[in-house]
């Protein structure tokens, strides 16, 4: 063997031995890396700051993340059950669009084998998953209606706009309403009408009902994009003496609520809800022990401490 030859083998042997010692480019390893898939919705900048707290805390330990948008779709929800188990990934977690048509899509993780991590709303009886991990939606909106009742004085007529029917949210809020009024005879629900995640929509209904109850006391709303475009429509036509609440701790709602536009609000925390759900599915992949739920306080936002909140959204 002439001497080039030798060394031209000493030079392959020499990078062979580097790219055995993980001297290869980056991402080489990447199929080593726990895969967590998350199906949710992108439909509100709610959302959407639960992706970023996601995908940030995903890449804080080591994960990665395929985050897929049911667009408040149920049935494409499903859908995307069957792509993220073609996927193959170690975990999902899935905020269900509706509590009873995803029960299914459960069920199909279970048969596949994948662990199921269910955040921020809730998913009917009939399918196994590890723990539940989001917002208190219940006790938030026992927060915005007491911030409600208590700014009307306890007595007066008032509107609640609900949103998509059917989600765990909408069926909770609206239960935490009546809950409250139970305590307070002398308030009444005149009217329960439906956004369909529109704020015009609201601000066209807004224009009717206080036509139709010039003794309108309070608004209920699902969610603080909604109560203020009813408030604007209540401070355009002179009814500031109406109470409104929203839910959610948008900064535009905090601003609203300092401005005075807005009674109230329940800070909830989108971005920690996307990063409690990395958190507990690295956890559960590490073999540890969880618990069966994992839920996020709201605290009462109003016009005395409003300055002390920075918003989520």
């Amino acid at each position: 063997m002439t001497r080039m030859t030798m060394a031209a083998v000493g030079v392959g042997v020499l990078i062979a031995g580097l790219l055995a010692g993980g001297c290869g480019k980056p991402g080489d390893n990447d199929d080593k890396r726990p895969k967590v898939g998350f199906l949710m919705t992108l439909d509100h900048p709610y959302w959407q700051n639960m992706r970023l707290g996601a995908k940030d805390e995903a890449e804080k330990l080591g994960m990665d993340v395929t985050i897929l948008n049911a667009k408040e779709d149920p049935v494409l929800q499903i859908q995307q059950v069957r792509e993220i188990i073609a996927k193959q990934v170690d975990i999902v977690c899935i905020v269900p669009m509706k509590k009873e048509p995803l029960v299914r899509g459960v069920q199909m993780l279970n048969k596949a084998k994948i662990p199921v991590i269910i955040v921020n709303r809730e998913v009917d009886e009939g399918c196994e998953y590890i723990c539940f991990t989001g917002t208190d939606t219940y006790a938030g909106a026992i927060v915005s209606t007491k911030i409600l009742v208590e700014a009307m004085g306890g007595k007066g007529e008032i509107v609640e706009f609900h949103q998509h029917l059917g989600t765990g949210p909408e069926l909770l809020r609206s239960k935490a309403l009546r809950e409250v009024l139970k305590d307070y005879p002398d308030i009444k629900i005149v009217e329960r009408l439906g956004h369909e995640g529109k704020p015009e929509l609201v601000k066209t209904e807004m224009q009717t009902l206080l036509q139709r109850y010039p003794k309108l006391g309070g608004v209920y709303a699902h969610g603080d994009v909604f109560s203020i475009a009813a408030a604007q429509v209540c401070r355009k036509a002179g009814r500031n003496e109406v109470k409104i609440v929203g839910m959610g701790g948008s900064q535009e709602a905090l601003d609203a609520i300092k401005d005075g536009l807005m009674t109230g609000t329940s800070f909830q925390k989108p971005e920690e809800e996307g990063r409690s759900a990395m958190r507990l599915a690295r956890k559960y992949l590490d073999k540890e022990t969880l618990k069966k739920n994992y839920l996020i306080d709201c605290e009462a936002i109003t016009k005395e401490n409003a300055h002390k909140f920075k918003g989520q959204f």
